[in-house]
């Protein structure tokens, strides 16, 4: 081999290496997970590991899974109060039963695996603070060193009392999905919201948090970026800003049919996750195969199954029971069932009906960021 083709390979080694390993391992100890985790050397082993398996995943194209996933998303509720007209749990069109974390379960998960975890998301289909321990799981995470994550409608933290409990708790970050500056706007896809109760919500929150001099939880607003709202891009960041909101992520709309684009998805290309001028709703690019989730970040179902993903909006690719007393969750994480996803995502994601849907690992950003001066 030339020198100039050794040089050719080094630098295709190195970016793979890059994209592989190092960019995933950045992601994961960003700055705001480096203050918020309790560091120990089996943690910093674990994420290591797991996202090295990850990696070599990739190269070889065979799952290898070393450690547990650094982060999970646990589901306190798949009950909302809301009927979005694109949430399964909104719309009625969830096949699972309804139901609520287990507290006892939640902590038996925690005593198991946290020692190793960097982060819990506590929020997947439904509206979390609809469950009544929410507070307690946060306390009992945030206990044990790790960051913890969730997100609201805004409908439930109602009194100062409230605001000042979820503030006390060490919650990291709160997520606040708001989809418009006034109340038409924002009741055309949060049907049977009440938009003025968000914004008392959301300034409360604010103003606990300035009276109490504490620098978490970090205010996030989720905008989804709809047809009908994305006119008020720049004046829900005014109307941010003047709040105390830290950012703001303007996410691009999931749709499922054709008269749900032509309906919903904006003229902005920048937040239209889809193809135009086809006559079936597809993903823009090809999907590479490979999904970070299946190595960093599964999903554990309020009745605890093991999901793949948040795209897995009925369980069904559940991999097992993690809460059942024959399976520990070393044990369905490892198991012929997830190693076989693993593997059919390594050769033909897109074969998976839930991945055509999904934006995973593409280039262009399902969302933007934008941070704000506190």
């Amino acid at each position: 081999m030339s020198t100039t083709q050794t040089s050719v390979v080094s630098s295709l080694r190195a970016s793979v290496w890059r994209r592989w390993f190092v960019v995933p391992l950045r992601t994961l100890l960003s700055n705001s997970m480096i203050h918020a985790v309790r560091w120990t050397p089996i943690r910093i082993v674990n994420v290591f590991q797991a996202t090295l398996a990850m990696a070599l995943s990739r190269l070889f194209r065979r799952p290898i899974i070393w450690g547990v996933p650094p982060m999970l998303m646990i589901e306190p509720t798949n009950i909302c109060n809301l009927k979005c007209p694109m949430c399964p749990s909104g719309n009625g069109s969830m096949t699972r039963p309804r139901g609520r974390l287990d507290r006892t379960a939640y902590q038996r998960l925690i005593d198991a695996v946290g020692h190793r975890l960097l982060q819990i998301q506590l929020w997947n289909q439904g509206e979390p603070f609809i469950h009544p321990r929410l507070v307690d799981f946060i306390r009992y995470a945030k206990a044990r060193g790790i960051m913890v994550i969730t997100s609201t409608n805004g409908h439930f933290i109602r009194t100062d009392e409230a605001a000042r409990e979820l503030i006390q708790s060490g919650l990291d970050q709160l997520i606040f999905s708001l989809d418009g500056t006034n109340p038409e706007t924002y009741t055309r896809y949060r049907v049977g919201g009440n938009f003025q109760r968000v914004m008392d919500a959301l300034t409360r929150i604010a103003r606990i948090r300035r009276e109490m001099r504490s620098p978490t939880p970090i205010i996030e607003l989720q905008f989804l970026v709809f047809r009908h709202n994305q006119h008020e891009i720049d004046a829900l960041i005014q109307f941010a800003e003047a709040i105390g909101v830290d950012r703001i992520s303007f996410k691009s709309a999931q749709v499922y049919t054709q008269p749900q684009a032509q309906a919903y998805l904006p003229d902005d290309p920048r937040f239209n996750r889809y193809e135009t001028g086809t006559t079936d709703v597809r993903i823009k690019g090809r999907l590479p195969n490979w999904c970070k989730r299946l190595w960093l970040n599964p999903v554990v179902n309020w009745d605890g199954t093991l999901s793949p993903c948040c795209f897995d909006k009925d369980a069904d690719w559940a991999m097992g029971n993690v809460f059942r007393e024959e399976q520990t969750f070393s044990e369905v994480w490892r198991g012929q069932a997830f190693q076989r996803f693993r593997w059919h995502i390594l050769h033909r994601r897109a074969g998976i009906p839930m991945c055509r849907n999904c934006t995973e690992g593409l280039p262009q950003p399902y969302a933007y960021i934008v941070n704000l001066p506190r």
